[in-house]
């Protein structure tokens, strides 16, 4: 039968131990929720929710990190969930570490988060490793000082739907394959989403492959609104298989010397953990039904390191420098400038 376990106010400055027990016994005893009532609930430390465990705020529920070095909350193992909260952060300052992060799905599977509110955490809001079948809807992550949203370390099958990313210190969205992870991020999607203000890209694939990007709006970033690429610098894979459909980019690229919808690539390839080389050019891309509307440099670029680009019906307006830069030689590609 499933647990419930309903955490009581008044434990004082750190509910950590209290609240990390109740987890515990709930997953031990095989699943259920663990109910927050509403108000504050200060923590110093991470949290790890289990197989089969909900962590659920009733409206009002708010999580204090105390520690912007551990602000995380962990959602392992099988059927995890969080649901219904704010962990509102308290960090002043940009922090690498994993456990800086927000929600951190590491090593889960069938990982539900919904309707929850990061803001003001060190690293990124979102931090997604080593995860498949996972399902983020409805949550906004803002304030913080990283990315909003880091898909990474070969995490597969995963959904961000109907989500908002604004005023984060690096992406809004990204995906992101690392060689040192020797591993490709795979079958993504990412649907319905709204970004704003974001000190970097809106939405970057860096090394994921079966990726579709329908139906998002991207305000206003200092970098390209849509990106594809991989990157030398941080040793990415390169994107391949990605549809990008029917979103908005409003004023985008507004300092960084990017095209407002970039499509990149490089020579050479990048080694995964079996052995085997991906090439790193990116390839085959669909770009259809997408609207640019504010570029501060390029509208829309295809390097010569991309192959198989295709798709029709792309609207590009307001661009500040040249409208389209396609030099991939077999690109198949309709856009309109003007």
């Amino acid at each position: 039968m499933p647990q419930l376990r309903v955490m009581q106010p008044g434990m004082g400055d750190d509910v950590r131990p209290a609240l990390q027990k109740a987890l515990d016994d709930v997953a031990a005893a095989g699943g259920g929720e663990v109910i927050l009532p509403p108000g504050d609930w200060p923590y110093n430390g991470i949290l790890i929710v289990k197989d089969r465990t909900t962590l659920r705020g009733t409206g009002g529920s708010r999580l204090i990190p105390r520690d912007p070095k551990r602000s995380a909350i962990h959602l392992r193992g099988e059927f995890p969930a969080i649901r219904e909260v704010l962990l509102d952060g308290t960090a002043e300052r940009r922090d690498s570490a994993g456990d800086a992060t927000g929600i951190r799905l590491l090593r889960s599977k069938g990982a539900e988060v919904d309707r929850v509110r990061v803001r003001k955490t060190a690293a990124a809001g979102f931090f997604i490793q080593r995860s498949e079948h996972f399902r983020i809807s409805g949550c906004t992550i803002h304030d913080c000082f990283a990315d909003g949203f880091h898909v990474t370390a070969g995490s597969r099958y995963g959904q961000i739907i109907g989500c908002q990313s604004y005023d984060n210190g690096d992406d809004l969205y990204a995906l992101v394959g690392y060689e040192k992870d020797g591993a490709l991020v795979e079958h993504i999607t990412i649907t319905g989403n709204v970004g704003r203000n974001g000190n970097a890209r809106g939405i970057a694939i860096l090394g994921a492959r079966f990726v579709a990007v329908h139906g998002n709006t991207i305000h206003r970033t200092r970098a390209a609104g849509l990106y594809l690429h991989q990157e030398t610098r941080y040793v990415t894979y390169a994107p391949s298989r990605v549809a990008l459909v029917g979103n908005v980019l409003e004023d985008v690229s507004r300092e960084v010397r990017h095209a407002g919808i970039y499509i990149g690539g490089a020579e050479g390839g990048t080694r995964l953990s079996d052995g085997k080389v991906v090439a790193n050019v990116v390839e085959d891309v669909i770009l259809s039904g997408n609207l640019l509307d504010g570029s501060g440099h390029d509208g829309l670029y295809v390097s010569p390191h991309a192959r198989g680009v295709a798709g029709a019906g792309n609207r590009l307006r307001r661009i500040r420098r040249d409208g389209i830069r396609i030099e991939a030689p077999d690109a198949k590609l309709e856009a309109v400038a003007g």
